[in-house]
């Protein structure tokens, strides 16, 4: 199983036992090699060294090919990844448009409610002055008609009584 890198979350190429096979016996064959007296050389069978590089050749192909597939696969990630936050956003800006101007005819809405309950109010108290108004002058001709009685009667009263 490839492993993930983990600061950019997508796998990591893994050169392949081939190419880690052909490195080693490489190494082997350097180190398998006669020292040259008095320098830092040393001599190694040509043929077994030019066989160990075509191998090289032919694994590293295979390897690129690896690494571009997971190179592509990464970007086709990304692009998707770019294109659902394109969409996500787009849906949000939609979304705060639609709740914005909700918002304002909520806004208005509310401010003509309040107007027409105020109107309201004073018009019932109005309504209940007015009501008010009409019943003391009621009362008061009632009040007057029933003293302007009484005093009838107490002079009917008066004159029975004489």
């Amino acid at each position: 199983m490839a492993t993930v890198d983990e600061a950019r979350g997508y796998p990591i190429a893994e050169p392949t036992p081939d190419l880690y096979q052909i490195l080693e016996r490489l190494e082997a064959l350097v180190e398998r090699g006669s020292r040259v007296p008095f320098s830092s050389k040393i001599m190694v069978d040509e043929a077994e060294i030019s066989a160990l590089i075509e191998e090289l050749r032919h694994a590293f192909p295979r390897e690129l090919r690896q690494a571009k597939r997971v190179l592509q696969e990464r970007q086709k990630i990304i692009t998707e990844a770019q294109l659902e936050a394109q969409r996500i956003l787009a849906t949000a800006q939609e979304r705060a448009q639609y709740l914005m101007s909700e918002q304002g005819i909520m806004n208005e809405t509310r401010a003509r409610c309040e107007e027409m309950l105020r109107q309201a109010k004073e018009q019932r108290q109005r309504a209940i002055d007015e009501a008010n108004r009409y019943a003391r002058e009621v009362i008061e001709k009632a009040e007057a008609a029933v003293l302007d009685a009484a005093s009838h009667l107490q002079r009917v009263k008066r004159e029975l009584m004489r």
